[in-house]
């Protein structure tokens, strides 16, 4: 399994707007914040840039 290419932060709110966003559907709600499935996400950074609270850091 590919290593997650995203990093979800505690200042999360779980607004939902990154799942919204990502073209890709890689990111599903979760208790607390969204779940990255890595094999599925593309490292666009849609998600980083909608994200109100800076929340989402991009890894590669």
């Amino acid at each position: 399994m590919p290593a997650d290419p995203l990093v979800i932060t505690e200042e999360c709110t779980a607004c939902g707007a990154c799942l919204l966003t990502c073209p890709e559907h890689a990111l599903r709600p979760a208790p607390g914040r969204p779940v990255v499935l890595a094999d599925r996400c593309t490292s666009c950074g849609e998600c980083v840039e909608i994200c109100p609270r800076d929340a989402i850091d991009l890894l590669r």
